[in-house]
């Protein structure tokens, strides 16, 4: 038995250590003592109530003895007359050990006269006397091991006072207490891993214990866990952990700590991971699951040290490592004013400025975010950030002024794509100025490194090819931008033009204001023909020299320079026809075959025109315009494709000079698999007569569609009146039309509905099918198709849509290139005007409900 005052100290080295915050050490501290006690009195040893009242079977239970508050004080408070314990045993299989000793002298192990007790009976019994100047207590069974079966052991302190020696009616006698002694097994306990998921550096263990009678002050031994992965050595070797210690010695709590109807205590431990890189899964070069085991370890009686031999296991847990929850990850600079991508893990950033970054997860698509939490730190800081009171780096809100704390700089991100935002201030543009920033999920990450550069300016002019006569001038509109895509401020700058034409050379400038110039410059000799190069160098004035310097990259321009005067011009061939297929979405166009043209004069200019179309320059494809555009000739010939939404043939006009040729441009019908809507000639049907029902199927354009193939329409109605001509598989024509009759008995008024399906593939059950339903009203006269009218015409640049007879019904028309939609008609005689400019000739096409009535052309005015 060790004494008590060593408790409190005692180390379990390594393996074990004390959670000081769940006990404290409490030795000899009795309960308030009840007004009747007459005798002696026993209580357990330690803070707890009397209700914990169990202990481990290889252990010791300590009790404190003494007299009762209601028993003379005779001569001082001790030594007193002895008094004695009767015990009671529930077993006679395990000899009990009891000695007693002062709290001085407790590790004396002074046994007791008759203290060895080897039970003949079940249950077996006894007494002992008790030095009065011994309070101190201990009762076990030393030669019990940890699957030793229960015992517990029920004690009586007396006063034999009746003069019948021992145990006797007569005597006066204290409470009885009972002390349970149970096998380790006894223990309770639950460990439980929280998931570690694919890169985790740590693992999280708690474990509970709810046994709700032990005595846990008492326990000589202490707890830890032990964190193993799948592919360690079941020792304390594994890779993940050695051992995570949770108590040692000293068990004794605070008393507000107790409840015997409650968990008595839990703990976590946290491990850290050996493995290089993180937890993985894939159960070669990392764990497929972990393990945790929750074991008490005894200490020995003779050396105070903790016996590892004896060490038992009370709870085992195990799960699995969780999958990488991202495909992928990208770390990329938001688009702004003040940091470009230059690389695909790279940046460049402007000094002194805020930017921001975007963190994106991503599962099995890039452009898919996953929501799911990633980490993001700083990696890498260069040498040349400033880091003091005056200038550092502010990520994310949070300022560094200390270039190893910026280094250290790291947080959890939100789930999902996340920005984080980056400022830069007192930066001096001098040395390597860095910053390399990672992100971090499970196993993936990604780093991006930003470097701050000064500022870089570019003259920009646009298009890269331009012509003209010999000796005229032409003005040139530039632009004068940073690397960041942001127009100069600085007010000293210009644009110095100069034009080199074989061996002769003429120059120009134009002040930048707001970022732009505006420069006027000809070719020179005037009688020169011939390709001329045009630079466009941005230039500062430098105050020390009062001269201009060169600042940043010029832009340069080929300028086609030809004598012949425009009634010159004219054209030697041209490509007759071209086609496509309609063009769906904002800009994906589906373009033609080129059409070329062949001129007289090289480099002369040729102006395109084709109303309702989106035109090409196929010499320079990032030239494109709708229904207007011209370039200059590429030598002696122009190229030309065309693109658009709705179908038809169309004459394309080109001029050169004051002459003019044609080609025609045709767009193919849409697609049977093309439609995106289905509308109907009537809303209403008269009663007494057979009617015929037209639906018509178009695109997303209003094109007509006309089904074949694999696409049909499937058309059920419902309501009154009785449907005849319909089907499962009904075809459009060319028109995109299909029709049914509907016969309506006299009697019969009400409504009806038609339910359309349009199947593209020809499947009843698809993603792609298109389902409406149209209302009909049965038992109205449906309106005269003479009351009905749509027109179109111009005045002052307007286009001009009429519609009479459709109040109610929804007007579309196609104006050229743009759409006009009225949802509603608000009467029965309508003018909707849509602004076109004069001098233009337009093909105007209207629908009701959807449906083409017409196709107007006007000539704006």
């Amino acid at each position: 038995m060790q004494k008590i005052k060593d408790k409190s100290g005692l180390a379990l080295g390594a393996i074990v250590s004390l959670i000081a915050s769940l006990f404290v050490g409490v030795v000899g501290t009795a309960p308030a003592a009840a007004a009747t006690e007459t005798s002696a009195v026993i209580t357990p040893l330690g803070a707890g109530p009397l209700t914990e009242n169990t202990i481990l079977i290889t252990e010791p239970f300590e009790t404190l003895t003494r007299y009762g508050t209601g028993v003379a004080a005779g001569s001082g408070t001790y030594p007193r007359a002895n008094y004695s314990l009767h015990y009671s045993i529930s077993s006679e299989s395990e000899t009990l050990n009891i000695i007693s000793a002062a709290a001085s002298n407790f590790s004396s192990e002074t046994h007791l006269t008759g203290t060895s007790i080897s039970a003949g009976t079940t249950p077996a019994t006894g007494y002992v006397t008790v030095d009065s100047a011994s309070p101190y207590v201990a009762f076990s069974f030393p030669a019990a091991t940890s699957m030793s079966a229960a015992i517990s052991v029920t004690v009586t302190p007396f006063f034999d006072n009746d003069g019948v020696s021992g145990w006797s009616e007569g005597d006066s006698k204290g409470d009885a207490y009972t002390m349970n002694f149970v096998p380790w097994s006894s223990l309770g306990g639950a460990v439980t891993i929280t998931q570690p998921t694919v890169g985790a550096t740590q693992v999280t263990v708690s474990a509970t214990f709810t046994e709700g009678t032990m005595r846990w002050s008492q326990l000589a031994g202490g707890f830890s866990v032990h964190i193993l992965s799948t592919f360690d050595n079941p020792t304390n070797s594994g890779t993940i952990s050695t051992a995570v210690p949770f108590n040692a010695s000293s068990f004794y709590r605070a008393a507000t700590t107790i409840d015997d109807t409650a968990v008595n205590f839990s703990f976590s431990a946290v491990a850290n991971v050996g493995e290089s890189g993180g937890l993985n899964n894939d159960g070669v070069d990392g764990v497929e699951s972990v393990s945790a085991r929750l074991v008490y370890y005894a200490v020995s009686p003779d050396n105070n040290a903790v016996d590892i031999t004896s060490s038992r296991v009370i709870a085992v847990s195990t799960v699995s490592v969780g999958a990488q929850s991202a495909a992928g990850l990208t770390l990329s600079p938001a688009t702004s004013a003040n940091i470009i991508k230059t690389g695909d893990n790279a940046a460049s950033a402007r000094y002194n400025s805020a930017f921001s970054l975007t963190a994106f997860p991503y599962s099995a698509s890039i452009t898919t975010s996953i929501a799911v939490a990633s980490s993001f730190t700083v990696s890498a800081v260069g040498s040349g950030l400033n880091f003091d009171v005056d200038s550092g780096v502010i990520l994310n809100g949070v300022t560094y002024t200390s270039s190893a704390d910026f280094a250290a700089a790291g947080f959890t991100l939100a789930a999902g794509t996340t920005t984080v935002t980056v400022e830069t201030y007192g930066q001096d543009a001098a040395g390597t100025d860095t910053m390399t920033f990672n992100l971090r999920q499970g196993l993936q990450d990604v780093t991006l490194v930003v470097t701050l550069v000064e500022v870089a300016y570019t003259a920009v002019y646009t298009p890269t090819t331009v012509a003209g006569l010999a000796g005229a001038s032409k003005t040139f509109v530039v632009d004068v931008e940073d690397q960041f895509g942001v127009k100069s401020v600085r007010t000293d700058m210009r644009i110095l033009g100069s034009v080199a034409l074989a061996s002769s050379t003429s120059t120009a400038t134009a002040t930048v204001t707001a970022g732009t110039a505006t420069l006027t410059i000809a070719p020179t000799p005037a009688t020169r023909t011939g390709s001329a190069t045009l630079t466009l160098q941005p230039q500062y004035f430098n105050q020390a020299t009062q001269g201009w310097d060169n600042l940043g990259t010029a832009d340069t321009v080929t300028w086609n320079v030809y004598a012949a005067a425009d009634g010159a011009d004219g054209f030697t061939s041209r490509t007759a026809t071209a086609s496509m297929s309609i063009s769906y979405g904002v800009s994906a166009y589906s373009w033609s075959g080129v059409v070329s043209v062949a001129i007289v004069n090289s480099y002369s200019p040729i102006t395109v025109t084709a109303t309702g179309l989106v035109i090409e320059n196929n010499d320079e494809t990032t030239t494109t315009a709708s229904d207007t555009l011209t370039v200059a000739a590429t030598g002696l010939a122009g190229n030309f494709r065309f693109a658009g939404h709705i179908a038809g043939t169309y004459t394309v006009t080109f001029t050169n000079g004051t002459e003019t040729t044609t080609s025609l441009v045709t767009i193919h019908a849409a697609g049977h698999d093309k439609g995106a809507s289905i509308s109907f000639d009537k809303s209403s049907i008269a009663s007494g007569e057979t009617s015929t029902l037209t639906g018509t199927l178009v695109d997303e354009h209003g094109n007509p569609v006309a089904t074949g193939g694999t696409a049909s329409v499937a058309v059920t109605y419902t309501g009154k009146g009785l449907p005849y001509g319909n089907s499962a598989t009904m075809q459009t024509n060319a028109d995109g039309e299909f029709t049914f009759q509907v016969l309506v008995l006299s009697t019969e008024k009400g409504d009806a509905a038609i339910s359309t399906t349009y199947k593209p593939t020809g499947e009843a059950s698809s993603t792609r099918n298109i389902t409406e339903v149209h209302a009909l009203s049965v038992g109205v006269a449906a309106a005269s198709t003479a009351d009905q009218k749509v027109n179109a015409g111009s005045f002052k640049g307007y286009v001009a849509i009429y519609a009479k007879g459709y109040e109610g019904q929804r007007l579309s028309a196609k104006v050229g290139k743009d759409w006009v939609v009225v949802a509603s008609l608000a009467s029965n005689f309508e003018r909707v005007v849509e602004y076109t400019g004069a001098g233009y000739t337009i093909a105007v096409r209207i629908y009701i409900d959807r449906v083409l009535v017409d196709t107007i052309t006007v000539t704006t005015k």
